[in-house]
């Protein structure tokens, strides 16, 4: 698979300041008017129309030709630079920022990459599939007392008869998932629905039964709870508290915000009971452990608004994610640009919080650039269909939580194991340097190569990711690195 090396490095422009991503080294450079013009000059005369079979780095010397590749290497200002931007910038900046460009070459910018050396060795990648599930999204509740109009699981039905699952299924399924962990250690349990709260005797019974077997078998559990927060009280959160389980509270920000998507099965608003469930959850876990989970539309463009009345109730883990579908309120290329003016105002908005001591965390600023992604997490998001896998109430496994109920996606159940070993193959596969519209993108590592169910829903194709998603993807990415920039330079505390 050919690499565009002028697309694996990102040259743009955000809160005044000029920014260079290296999508193989995961480096952010910081550009002065010169530096960003003759970086642009390389990425325009060196490496136009070269392609690299592997290495971006090589891209000085892998194809672009003796005349040229003389001309890079060459301790002298090029002739073409100076006739270029001489009109703009004196010999000296342009021989300084020549200077620095070259020191970066290879190593910094267009660097190696070592994961796309290994296209195609399908032994290197499906090595995973020996390491055993770790994660597993447990569907306690096939229903729910809210009817969300972005659902992707049909109100919480998934599309077929509303179900809890009792508690001997959930303990068979805590069984399967530490036989198929092989020798992992650390375990991961996602209580989930619909809204699992609906059925949460199942979830105590399940959460101490894993417990006591993770125990004798030498495991250790990681538990997270997803609710709508309507039904939290007392006893429940307690509960939860007391043990540990990480929260993910949906809340879409605003009343008429979230009352608009997010009302009950008879059609009444949710937002007032949710937003006190919540705020008591948090409470009570001292602050910490849980993050609000929020999607934004077509409906709430001004989606920054939403984040700073989180911020206003008390909420310091806020996540808000954009809803893509064929619905009403489904994003468009004709919403980018309102999203990003949102996301520009929302990146000040947690600048402004640190200044003034008291931050929040957005996840999607957390990118990890300074202790980096492990490689597997680079190259796929979240392992679903061989690390992570959903289990229905009735004990069938799916990939993902998105792609429940769809038959075609079945993998096998939790008696009998995965019989569909070529689906598992085929998620494992579906990663970076296996997709031709990722290998090349300067945002790779970053995401992953996107959701896999949203690769399914749009383009029917799991090396296919969905352009919209991709384009918001990349967009959102730009902010968040700015941000970063912002941490790193110690621009705010």
């Amino acid at each position: 698979m050919g690499v565009n090396p002028r697309e694996t490095v990102h040259v743009f422009r955000r809160g005044g300041r000029i920014l260079a991503y290296d999508g193989a080294s995961g480096t952010l450079h910081i550009l002065d008017e010169v530096g960003e013009a003759v970086l642009r000059w390389f990425m325009d005369s060196c490496l136009a129309g070269v392609t690299c079979p592997g290495a971006v780095s090589k891209a000085v010397d892998c194809g672009v030709g003796p005349e040229q590749t003389e001309m890079a290497l060459d301790e002298t200002l090029p002739e073409g630079l100076a006739s270029a931007l001489g009109g703009r910038f004196s010999d000296a900046e342009l021989a300084q920022a020549w200077k620095e460009l070259k020191a970066a070459l290879g190593k910094t910018l267009f660097a190696p990459d070592d994961i796309l050396d290994q296209e195609g060795d399908e032994k290197e990648f499906t090595s995973a599939l020996e390491a055993g599930l770790k994660s597993m999204c447990l569907d306690i509740a096939h229903d729910c007392n809210l009817a969300c109009d972005y659902c992707f699981a049909s109100q919480g039905s998934f599309g077929g008869k509303p179900s809890l699952m009792d508690e001997e299924m959930g303990k068979a399924a805590i069984d399967y998932l530490l036989e198929a962990s092989k020798d992992r250690k650390y375990l991961d349990v996602d209580f989930f629905g619909g809204e699992p709260l609906l059925c949460f005797d199942t979830v105590k019974s399940v959460l101490l039964y894993a417990l006591r077997e993770g125990a004798r078998r030498g495991k250790e559990f990681r538990f997270t709870l997803t609710t709508n927060c309507v039904l939290l009280d007392d006893d429940k959160i307690s509960f939860l508290v007391d043990h540990g389980v990480s929260l993910i509270l949906s809340l879409d920000g605003r009343q008429e915000v979230h009352d608009r998507m997010r009302r009950t099965r008879g059609g009444l608003p949710s937002h007032s009971v949710a937003v006190e469930g919540a705020k008591k959850a948090v409470a009570a876990k001292g602050g910490k452990g849980y993050f609000i989970r929020g999607t934004y539309t077509k409906h709430n463009l001004d989606f920054d608004e939403d984040v700073k009345y989180l911020y206003s109730q008390g909420f310091r883990y806020i996540s808000l994610e954009p809803a893509v579908g064929e619905g009403t309120w489904g994003l468009t290329e004709k919403d980018f640009r309102a999203v990003d003016e949102a996301y520009g105002r929302l990146t000040e908005f947690w600048l402004d919080c640190r200044r003034r001591g008291d931050p929040f965390e957005f996840y999607h600023f957390n990118l990890g650039l300074h202790h980096g992604l492990c490689k597997e997490r680079r190259m796929t998001g979240c392992g679903a269909g061989y690390e992570y896998v959903a289990v229905t109430p009735e004990g069938q496994i799916f990939p993902c939580h998105q792609l429940v109920g769809r038959d075609e996606f079945l993998l096998g159940d939790i008696w009998n194991g995965i019989k569909r070993q070529d689906l598992m193959k085929r998620f494992c596969l579906s990663r970076v340097p296996m997709k031709a519209g990722c290998a090349s993108c300067w945002a790779r590592y970053l995401c992953g190569g996107g959701c896999h169910a949203r690769a399914v829903y749009s383009t029917g194709d799991l090396l296919k990711p969905d352009v919209i998603s991709c384009q918001l993807m990349k967009m959102r990415l730009e902010h968040a690195l700015y941000a970063q920039y912002c941490l790193f330079t110690r621009l705010i505390p």
